[in-house]
């Protein structure tokens, strides 16, 4: 599982600063290596030895791992703040690609260690990109174990609101939200059929919880039913043929 520095809060609170920490004291030590992929660039593959760890400074990153029959299972999604290849293992656990033109540092693992003993603070943003790490599986065990497709999807879209730099500065009840993934891509994340994801995405829209701007970006309208859902305080969400996107709002009170 990948360190992420944007906390995958489905409740829409802060990140940590581990990432922050990471790269500028990685700066000082002058252990980095800047450099730039093109979208569909493979970063690092599956089962090779692990020699660097990379920070994201833009762009977004898909981690995955390859399943025997074929299949694969998309680990995480990752932007700028973000890091993957921190890990006590010998060869990479995932895969690594470039969902977008994307710019990287690069650190030498052994120089990142080396420079860990003498450097307090470099230790410290280590410890909270792991307890990250291990905040990060248990989310997603929950969420492919016991979550309805609805609960996972209205989960994802808060996630990525969560690690938005926008989020903050929206209007609360609003929130534009990016997705540079594919539809399989988040099929292959949350453990849906795409057709589950493009008919949950319809019917969310259809209800006034989401707006679809185009194939890149979902507005959230109704952010507090959104994490009712995802909490599974209310149950799955009908379709109801009476509403549209433009239903009343104690329409879409009823329903919850």
């Amino acid at each position: 599982m990948a360190s992420s520095l944007a906390l995958n809060d489905l409740k829409g609170g802060a990140g940590s600063d581990g990432g922050r920490d990471l790269g500028e004291l990685a700066a000082l030590a002058g252990i980095g290596v800047t450099m730039t992929v093109c979208s569909g660039q493979t970063i690092v593959i599956e089962g090779d030895p692990i020699r660097h760890c990379f920070r994201i400074v833009s762009g977004t990153v898909r981690l995955y791992k390859a399943i025997a029959d074929g299949r694969r299972q998309v680990i995480d999604f990752l932007g700028a703040g973000d890091c993957f290849g921190l890990t006590g293992l010998e060869r990479h656990s995932y895969s690594a690609e470039a969902i977008s033109p994307a710019t990287l540092i690069r650190y030498s693992r052994q120089n990142l260690e080396t420079a860990t003993h003498t450097d307090a603070r470099l230790a410290q943003a280590l410890f909270r990109l792991a307890c990250t790490e291990l905040d990060q599986a248990r989310q997603q065990m929950l969420l492919l174990g016991r979550k309805s497709a609805d609960e996972k999807i209205a989960s994802f879209l808060l996630g990525l609101a969560a690690r938005s730099e926008r989020a903050g500065r929206q209007h609360p009840l609003e929130i534009m939200v990016h997705l540079p993934m594919t539809r399989q891509d988040m099929a292959d994340y949350l453990g849906l059929t795409i057709e589950t994801v493009s008919r949950t995405l319809s019917r969310f829209r259809r209800l006034g919880l989401i707006d679809l701007i185009g194939r890149q970006h979902v507005a959230l309208r109704r952010v507090a039913r959104l994490r009712k859902l995802a909490d599974g305080l209310v149950s799955e969400m009908p379709e109801p043929s009476r509403f549209d996107r433009q239903a009343p709002d104690d329409a879409i009170e009823a329903l919850a």
